[in-house]
């Protein structure tokens, strides 16, 4: 997955102005009849599903749409696998303005908000009834992330707080002792493992990354409201001066896409990142051994809540027969699987299970109960590409610009 690069692509900002919402064909089927809309008895309808993972996702993916009759017999499920997170973010805008793209996708509460503003995504309270789907299947605070201005726009799939991973050979064989709990300690850790051409430290210059030392400094972009708030100010401090001190990489600067390309290439000891990392790295380096810890504290404990739902996009050619397709998708086989690669499933019955199947993940426990949404302003998009070129720009470009003045510019676009 992601490369779990979830910023909003340029292309979003052409694309939604000439995006037409339109509505599906209404269904004169009832919530017990698997038969989509505008459809013959016999004849099948097909739904597309469009997400960005990994191999193993994929090979999941597949096999739920190879046994989807078996709930649904009049659904043909395809799968489009994006190859990037960034390929994703660029290529759905343009493919909803063209009105071809996928009927429902998985998507992340961190690139969300938006689409909901712009009326790209479809509120499923009505379909919910018509379809007869078991929402009571999804715990509250999950159903709460995907719950805005009192309506549903996604089917809870995972949720998990954000971690800090640690390549554990670098650090046993730098000798170093306990893990780090504080930023201070990281510091002096990635100090020790800066050799050679492997950096003590990936920071991805990208907003979700920003984010978790933001909120590890009791800060938070406040929807746009407390953008340049000295809270924020610390954070960007923080991350500025570990590239001075020559102990950071960003993975542009290697030609890498992703922090995990950086930390499954072993260029970097350690990074800020997410579960997806497990079913990542046991694709792309198998033999890499790791530790997961919360992310690191600032001056308090604070990371971001990732939540992953299925959303039916606003023109899905069959809206009902997309619910029930993304509705199946959580249904406990595939969720199991899921779960071996390190995703915490959002299903009362099963999230229980997670950290006994996953118990390299254990450490996280404690952010469950701290850990936060983005809070990310409205127009996400602009203050994701602001937030990154700024950095950019100073740290890659030799800009001059100091943490204050870089979130005081950005503020001053979304007074």
């Amino acid at each position: 997955m992601k490369a779990r690069k979830r910023t909003l692509s340029a292309l979003l900002i052409l694309c939604l102005a000439a995006v037409v919402g339109l509505t599906a064909c209404g269904s004169s089927k009832t919530a017990d009849n698997t038969e989509g809309s505008g459809t013959k008895s016999g004849q099948k309808v097909t739904v597309n599903f469009g997400f960005w993972g990994t191999a193993q996702d994929l090979a999941i993916y597949q096999d739920a749409a190879d046994k989807i009759n078996t709930v649904y017999p009049d659904i043909e499920l395809k799968i489009k696998q994006y190859p990037s997170s960034e390929q994703f973010w660029n290529t759905l805008p343009g493919e909803i303005a063209a009105g071809v793209a996928p009927d429902f996708i998985k998507m992340s509460n961190e690139g969300a908000y938006e689409y909901i503003n712009k009326n790209l995504f479809t509120p499923i309270d009505d379909l919910i009834q018509s379809t007869g789907i078991d929402m009571s299947r999804f715990p509250e605070s999950s159903k709460n992330i995907w719950n805005v201005d009192g309506k549903m726009y996604g089917i809870p799939n995972t949720d998990m707080p954000a971690m800090f991973l640690i390549n554990e050979k670098m650090w046993k064989d730098a000798g170093l002792g306990a893990y780090p709990t504080t930023w201070d300690e990281v510091i002096q850790a990635a100090k020790v493992l800066n050799k050679g051409d492997v950096k003590g430290i990936i920071v991805n210059l990208d907003a979700f990354h920003i984010t978790n030392y933001v909120k590890s400094f009791g800060g938070g972009w406040g929807y746009g409201k407390t953008i340049n708030s000295p809270e924020n100010v610390k954070a960007l401090e923080l991350i500025i001066d570990m590239y001075k001190e020559g102990i950071a990489v960003t993975p542009k600067s290697l030609g890498f896409g992703w922090d995990g390309e950086v930390f499954s290439n072993q260029k970097g000891a350690m990074s800020t990142g997410g579960y997806w990392y497990k079913g990542y790295l046991k694709d792309a380096n198998p033999d890499l051994k790791y530790v997961a810890l919360p992310i690191p504290k600032g001056t308090t404990n604070g990371s971001t809540m990732s939540s992953d739902a299925y959303i039916v996009l606003k023109d899905a050619k069959n809206k009902e027969a997309a619910l029930k397709a993304a509705y199946y998708m959580t249904n406990d086989e595939t969720q199991k699987a899921f779960m071996e690669l390190g995703f915490n499933p959002a299903l009362t019955s099963l999230s229980g299970q997670y950290f006994e199947k996953n118990p390299e993940f254990s450490a996280l426990k404690p952010a469950l109960e701290y850990s936060t949404d983005f809070e990310y302003p409205t127009d996400t998009k602009r203050f994701t590409d602001a937030l990154v070129q700024e950095l950019e720009a100073l740290i890659l470009g030799g800009s001059g610009k100091t943490a204050q003045q870089i979130l005081d510019d950005i503020q001053s676009q979304f007074n």
